[in-house]
């Protein structure tokens, strides 16, 4: 199981001249904490690249509750119906803090993959590999137990996010518990209690809000196939 493994950034696995080409097609606009880029359902009309912040990615259940599936911080892509020409969105999204966001609308960016075959393969190579890390994730819900869950993702956010600082692996974002309890299918409550364990256990820390991974090895170990009992095994 590879969910802890997370696709390179959009921008980062582009050439310089592919990302000026994108930066040419779209337009930069900032956005403050909490402000809807667009929502589920809205046609899907443009691709949006994070140049700053981080982009919250949600749905709302049944009882009419938000949930956090995914976010996009910077150099990242969301939007990407747009490339298989979904008319609609499937999901909401928000800045999750104060962010600056290249929007390159539908047209536009059919026009620049029609000129830049290796640009187009770029864009589809990141898409299917987004996809692969969700089938991942939904295999982690279906498999492990809520202490598995956690601990993966905290290891997925510092994969994808973190900074190495001098006591562990820093994750430079606020994830509240009940953010976290979206992204592991569990609740709010639930998280506490096992955060609580993981720092009594000095497998994590926290530092201004933020997840410090203190012993990844530790922390590695505690994701558990209970069906074999066997650990989990993070890609090299």
């Amino acid at each position: 199981m590879r969910f802890g493994q997370r696709p390179m950034a959009l921008l980062k696995s582009l050439t310089p001249s592919q990302v000026e080409q994108l930066r040419a097609a779209g337009a930069v606009r900032g956005y403050r904490k909490n402000e809807v880029v667009y929502d589920v359902g809205q046609p899907s009309d443009a691709l949006h690249l994070v140049m700053r912040g981080r982009v919250r990615l949600r749905d709302t259940d049944w009882e009419g509750r938000e949930i956090t599936v995914s976010f996009a911080a910077e150099d990242e892509a969301f939007g990407l119906e747009v490339l298989a020409e979904q008319p609609r969105r499937v999901l909401s999204a928000s800045a999750a803090e104060s962010s600056e966001l290249l929007t390159i609308k539908a047209e536009a960016l059919r026009d620049l993959l029609a000129r830049d075959a290796a640009l187009t393969r770029g864009l589809l190579r990141h898409a299917a590999a987004v996809a692969t890390h969700m089938d991942e994730r939904v295999k982690m819900l279906a498999f492990l137990d809520v202490p598995s869950r956690l601990a993966g993702t905290i290891i997925w956010l510092a994969d994808r996010f973190g900074k190495s600082i001098d006591h562990g692996h820093e994750v430079p974002y606020w994830f509240t518990h009940q953010e976290m309890a979206d992204l592991i299918g569990s609740t709010r409550e639930t998280v506490t209690t096992v955060l609580a364990d993981f720092k009594r256990e000095g497998l994590i820390d926290t530092r201004n809000h933020h997840f410090v991974v203190v012993n990844r090895g530790a922390l590695t170990r505690r994701i558990k196939l209970p069906e074999f009992g066997e650990t989990f095994s993070p890609p090299l």
